[in-house]
């Protein structure tokens, strides 16, 4: 499943510049690690509020696509609390599936800093295409 993920994200010509490597990839339950490099920076030595957002919406998206059945997804919402600046690397985000639907699967997805420390938070929806549909 890590390299079905991973093909996801290098087919993706947005998220293909992202260094991500996958942790974690079974049913529910998705975790990336990402190096802080300069394309994710903005000035000040900290991490893109942007950049936090896309990958956090990576991760709560493709998590829901863990299930076999589920061929693709589209973002319905994703709500960010951000908590503290990342400065530190590797970046750590985990997604968790909270709800699964029919065709629409919720999400809750935390990023961590290097020292471990939780700087942002989302809950989420996204809408499933699933095979034979």
């Amino acid at each position: 499943m890590k390299e079905a993920i991973l093909d996801i994200l290098k087919s993706d010509s947005y998220l293909a510049g992202i260094d991500f490597s996958v942790v974690t990839a079974e049913p529910g339950i998705l975790e990336f690690s990402i190096p802080l490099n300069q394309n994710l920076m903005r000035p000040g030595g900290f991490m893109n509020g942007g950049a936090i957002m896309t990958v956090m919406d990576a991760a709560g998206g493709l998590c829901v696509m863990t299930y076999g059945d589920v061929t693709n997804e589209v973002t319905v919402n994703m709500n960010t609390s951000f908590y503290h600046s990342v400065r530190v690397g590797p970046v750590k985000v985990r997604a968790k599936i909270t709800k699964r639907g029919r065709n629409i699967t919720f999400s809750k997805i935390k990023l961590y800093d290097g020292e471990g420390k939780l700087c942002a938070e989302a809950t989420g929806s996204w809408y499933l295409t699933k095979a034979g549909e």
